[in-house]
């Protein structure tokens, strides 16, 4: 037989139980409302007196009691302060689009090489290791440069100082020198070279340049 508690007036207690499975208080032995007339308690009393052996329990100071004994401990929840995924400065960079490609290469180094397009070339390759660099032809009155194309078939169409490659902006850029025969670009992914240049342009990896009649594949590495 189920029992009410008098406390919370949960109705599913065990007749075993001597506590209340909800709120913890003692259960006390039910009454009609016959009998609590008879008592003298009347309806709307604030407090709640069931007579006992030992003492009268108090409505309001029971649940006190018990709330004060088993305390509701509410889950502490802790935010975890995360912050944004740093951004790359070479992908900002990167945005500036060159005039000679559609698809503009992403720069994360400064180094660049040259890799002559003949077949028994003197040089199989040129490093760029530095922030500029002379593409031409040893001269006695003006001294050696760094990318000397002395040797290769057609060097008579290069200048002493042809060209300058060069490091700006985080792109790799080429201008003309003042040659003779001038400086001619295909962009990857092109079958035929530009017109002859007449301002500096931005070298992608991947394109072609003609200085003269040589030709050298521009590569990022």
């Amino acid at each position: 037989m189920a029992i009410n508690c008098n406390v919370c007036f949960y109705d599913r207690n065990s007749d075993k139980n001597q506590f209340c499975e909800v709120c913890g208080s003692e259960i006390q032995p039910s009454i009609t409302l016959f009998e609590a007339t008879e008592k003298g308690i009347q309806e709307g009393e604030t407090q709640t007196v069931l007579q006992t052996d030992e003492q009268p329990v108090n409505f309001h100071q029971s649940i006190n009691q018990n709330i004060n004994n088993n305390p509701v401990t509410a889950p502490v929840h802790t935010n975890i302060q995360t912050s944004l995924p740093p951004t790359l400065e070479t992908a900002k960079k990167a945005n500036i689009l060159p005039t000679n490609s559609a698809n503009p290469t992403v720069i994360t180094g400064t180094i660049a090489k040259l890799i002559p397009k003949q077949v028994g070339s003197p040089v199989p390759e040129f490093i760029i290791d530095s922030n500029n660099a002379l593409i031409g032809k040893f001269d006695p009155n003006i001294g050696p440069v760094e990318i000397d194309l002395d040797g290769f078939y057609g060097d008579e169409t290069v200048s002493s100082t042809h060209a300058e490659i060069y490091f700006e902006n985080n792109q790799w850029q080429i201008k003309d020198m003042g040659s003779t025969h001038g400086i001619y670009i295909k962009p990857m992914g092109k079958t035929r070279f530009g017109y002859r240049m007449n301002k500096p342009e931005i070298l992608n990896s991947g394109d072609e340049i003609a200085i003269g009649k040589i030709r050298l594949l521009f590569l990022i590495v």
